[in-house]
C-alpha cells in the first residue's frame, strides 16, 4: 500500500468535497406563511422540484426541511421562519452564477411561495438582469451558416 502525502490527500479531499474556495452566499430569500401540511409540501415539490425532509431521523441536526439544486454550486433551501407557520425559501451559492440565473431562481421561488401565501411579492423586473448568454441564431440565419459549414466540410463550395 502506497501512502499518499498528507498535503496531496488534503487537496484531493477538497477537490472531491465541492469546496472551491468560495464562501457560502445567500442570494435571496422569500418569506411566506403556511401550515406546511402534505398538500403544501406537494405544491412546493411540484413547483420547485424540491426534495423534502420534514421528519428527519433522530439525532440528525442541521438538515434543511427541503432542498432543490439550482445549478452545480447553488441550491434553494426551505427553512423554518421566526414565528409559527412562517417559512423561508433561501437561494444560496458557493459559486458565481450569472445575474440572469439568480433573477430566474428568485422569481421561481417567489411564484412557488405565492401559491401558498398570496401576500408574497414577486421581485420587480430589472433591465440589467436580462440574459447574458450568447445568442444562438435560429431559422434562416442558422440554416445558412450550417449549410455553409456543411459545404466546406464536404468540399462542395
Amino acid at each position: 500500500m502506497v501512502e499518499t502525502p498528507s498535503r496531496e490527500r488534503d487537496d484531493r479531499a477538497l477537490a472531491t468535497s465541492g469546496a472551491r474556495g468560495h464562501p457560502q452566499v445567500t442570494l435571496f430569500s422569500v418569506s411566506f406563511k403556511s401550515p406546511m401540511d402534505d398538500a403544501d409540501l406537494a405544491r412546493l415539490r411540484r413547483a420547485l422540484d424540491l426534495v423534502t425532509y420534514m421528519s428527519p431521523k433522530p439525532g440528525v441536526s442541521g438538515a434543511s426541511p427541503g432542498v432543490a439544486q439550482l445549478d452545480f454550486w447553488s441550491g434553494l433551501f426551505l427553512e423554518p421562519g421566526a414565528g409559527a407557520d412562517e417559512w423561508v425559501l433561501e437561494g444560496r451559492t458557493w459559486g458565481d452564477p450569472p445575474d440572469s440565473a439568480i433573477r430566474e431562481w428568485h422569481v421561481r421561488a417567489a411564484l412557488a411561495g405565492r401559491e401558498l401565501d398570496p401576500a408574497v411579492q414577486i421581485p420587480p423586473w430589472r433591465p440589467d438582469a436580462v440574459a447574458q448568454h450568447a445568442v444562438i441564431p435560429v431559422g434562416r440565419a442558422a440554416n445558412k451558416r450550417l449549410a455553409r459549414l456543411g459545404r466546406r466540410l464536404l468540399r462542395l463550395g
